[in-house]
């Protein structure tokens, strides 16, 4: 009999209890465990999965049964023999299903269907700079259907990312400044119109999920990445399990105060960090300096490539204001440091696109201003991900989440 001792909610707040599991409690934890190990075996045979789960052969064969029946699982051959007849190799159906991501913390709003290998399968983005609260909704309408057009293959789930406050116990948007929108229940209303099951959470939680689930090993289960994109926040995961905080704001760094009486924020402070460190941020100021000197001079558009080209070409305008944005970002990390302690810092977003001259400013700024032996054990860089992959972050760890709710892997 399997007793269930503790488990976690969406929060991965600890919910403690013991009782006795029913009997479909029981076979749902070891449907899950023996799809998991299959997951995470490649190609994997019966009598092997019974040996890493402990379950008896039997109770694996039936299991095995009803993932083949239902498509998750296929068989894929055989393997060689040890001794008597050759096994029978299971694997993951990779088109069995597929997961549906959305990112909605750019000027594009994003979607990516993937299979169950985390394979790309289709692609779509709508424009959404000047949109925001019913429009924007509309927009998200109509990115969804556009992709289900395309697909004929059972859809597991729909996972979207927004930056601001989420509560993801119940997919709602409590506040999202750069969008417009306040207590949204947007898993209510899309589940109501698509009628997939739907996950909502924050942009930089999704992030911090995706590099820890795809990225490079890591010496700790604690990480904290910081994207910055149109907007600025860190997502924290904690003991392998992101951490949302009592209010789900944990890392919104993106609206703290780091320059007092600095430029005006949206959210209605000034001198945010989003005002002195977000891309949006670093090409207004770009654009209101004397640039006649500049390779930023000239009528063609400011665009980030641009600013870009300029930084990599050490253009000393573009290079001072890369390192004035590093060096505020490296105030809000010391503050992270300061507070959780965590060894690896990860920066992911466009800002990756800049030179070491960024990096050095915000890496300089973070060791500056906390103890020496903290500053020291501190890791602070860019990903780890390919830069395909690390363009796609927020829907990987999407796609992660949808993964392991509906399915407990990943």
């Amino acid at each position: 009999m399997i007793y269930f001792v503790s488990s976690f909610n969406l929060l991965n707040q600890p919910l403690i209890f013991m009782e006795k599991a029913t009997r479909q409690q029981t076979r749902d934890h070891n449907r899950r465990l023996v799809l998991r190990t299959i997951f995470n075996g490649g190609e994997i045979s019966r009598a092997d999965i019974a040996r890493i789960t402990g379950l008896t052969r039997p109770t694996v064969s039936n299991l095995v049964g009803e993932l083949l029946e239902s498509e998750l699982v296929i068989e894929t051959g055989q393997g060689p023999s040890v001794g008597g007849k050759r096994p029978t190799l299971l694997s993951i159906h990779a088109d069995g299903r597929y997961l549906l991501a959305l990112d909605l913390s750019g000027d594009e709003f994003r979607a990516l269907l993937v299979n169950l290998k985390g394979e790309a399968k289709f692609r779509a983005n709508l424009p959404a700079t000047e949109t925001g609260g019913e429009a924007g909704l509309e927009v998200i309408y109509r990115l969804i259907e556009t992709v289900l057009a395309e697909t004929d293959f059972p859809l597991l789930g729909i996972g979207v990312a927004t930056p601001g406050l989420v509560d993801p116990d119940n997919g709602v948007i409590l506040r999202s400044v750069n969008l417009g929108w306040t207590d949204l229940p947007l898993r209510q209303l899309l589940e109501a119109r698509f009628g997939y099951p739907v996950y909502v959470a924050n942009d930089s939680h999704m992030a911090a999920l995706a590099e820890y689930t795809y990225g490079d090993p890591l010496d700790s289960d604690n990480l904290i990445v910081i994207r910055v994109g149109r907007g600025i926040g860190a997502g924290i995961i904690l003991g392998g399990h992101p951490f949302y905080g009592d209010g789900f704001g944990a890392g919104e760094i993106g609206h703290v105060v780091i320059n007092p009486g600095g430029d005006l924020c949206s959210c209605g402070n000034r001198g945010c960090l989003e005002t002195t460190s977000s891309i949006r941020a670093i090409l207004n100021k770009a654009r209101a300096a004397d640039r006649s000197k500049s390779w930023l001079a000239g009528s063609e558009p400011l665009t980030w490539q641009r600013f870009q080209a300029a930084v990599a070409g050490h253009d000393p305008l573009a290079t001072d204001i890369a390192v004035n944005a590093g060096r505020y970002l490296g105030v809000a990390i010391a503050g992270l440091v300061g507070a959780f302690n965590i060894r690896n810092m990860i920066l992911v977003g466009r800002l990756s696109d800049l030179n070491g001259a960024f990096l050095d400013a915000v890496v300089t700024e973070t060791h500056q201003r906390v103890l020496p032996a903290m500053a020291q054990a501190t890791n602070v860089r860019f990903s780890s991900l390919s830069s395909h992959h690390a363009a796609d972050i927020v829907m990987l760890g999407c796609s992660a989440l949808i993964l392991n709710r509906e399915l407990g892997i990943a």
